[in-house]
């Protein structure tokens, strides 16, 4: 019988669900009709590392999941582009560098919480109201151009169309001026869990407490939905960092993001253990 990806990537993705967050966005639509994933099997066949290649947006993403010299061998074999994005663990750091140059590499924290300590800690914050804005409201089409001006003041934040036309956007106003928004990167109702982002505060309204507002009203939503909530933040913001902190959000993980230059064209030669082409993962996957 022929072995498939949803029997061999389950272990992989499910194991540690909030560190595979990203993977675990790309198997749904319609992020799904965009990925093309390389897989490695140990001697069981069972899938031990992938090399996700997103290819919706531009440059195409490259998230890299397993065992770390697994994934230098998806690496080595894939069709790799000349520029892309990519999220990798330190573990990956040596096998990504023989494929890719990536000179500004940016440490980040994945952080979670769960909806009962997001109970405990929002209760503190439920008086507290920003001396400026009114309450979070979902944006709508409408507000497509007010948000891509608010997010022109963070260089690479832009909001996801999907998740935007789905109303996954939060915005504070002042009257006609967005002041903050809260994004929302996927949610999973069938793994239960969900990604916060690109959370965005207008320069000169900055430590008015309109972004937790923002983000305590997202997490509100989300959590009548799913158990758990995930984020990513540059480690190195460390405002941002205690905001969370102080919302209930813990450390779970390190990683890397940045912009990689390709050094040689790699040679798609077969391999054994080696599953590369397009492949979906599927619903079947958590079943």
């Amino acid at each position: 019988m022929e072995t498939t990806c949803e029997t061999t990537g389950s272990t992989l993705l499910l194991t540690d669900k909030i560190g595979a967050a990203y993977h675990l966005a790309l198997l749904d639509e319609p992020y799904s009709e965009h990925v093309y994933w390389h897989l490695h099997q140990d001697t069981d066949g069972q899938a031990d590392a992938t090399a996700a290649l997103y290819s919706l947006s531009r440059p195409t993403i490259i998230f890299l999941l397993g065992e770390a010299d697994a994934v230098g061998e998806c690496l080595a074999r894939a069709d790799l582009p000349v520029l892309a994005y990519i999220a990798y663990f330190p573990q990956h750091a040596a096998a990504l560098n023989k494929s890719y140059r990536v000179p500004k590499p940016v440490e980040m924290q994945r952080m979670v919480l769960t909806s009962d300590k997001f109970e405990l800690s929002r209760h503190d914050f439920a008086r507290q109201r920003p001396a400026i804005g009114g309450e979070p409201i979902v944006l709508r089409p409408p507000h497509v151009e007010l948000l891509e001006e608010l997010y022109a003041s963070e260089p690479g934040f832009a909001p996801d169309p999907h998740q935007y036309a789905t109303g996954g956007y939060l915005g504070i106003f002042a009257e006609d001026k967005l002041l903050a928004a809260a994004g929302t990167h996927f949610v999973s109702e069938e793994h239960s869990f969900a990604m916060i982002g690109n959370v965005v505060t207008r320069p000169g309204c900055r430590r008015l407490g309109l972004a937790t507002r923002a983000v305590i009203s997202q997490l509100a939503r989300l959590f009548d939905r799913v158990e758990t909530v995930c984020l990513n933040v540059a480690a190195s913001n460390s405002a941002a960092v205690k905001m969370y902190e102080s919302l209930g959000f813990t450390s779970h993980c390190t990683y890397y993001e940045g912009v990689g230059v390709l050094r040689k064209v790699a040679v798609n030669a077969p391999q054994e253990g080696l599953h590369g082409g397009f492949c979906r993962f599927g619903h079947a996957l958590a079943r």
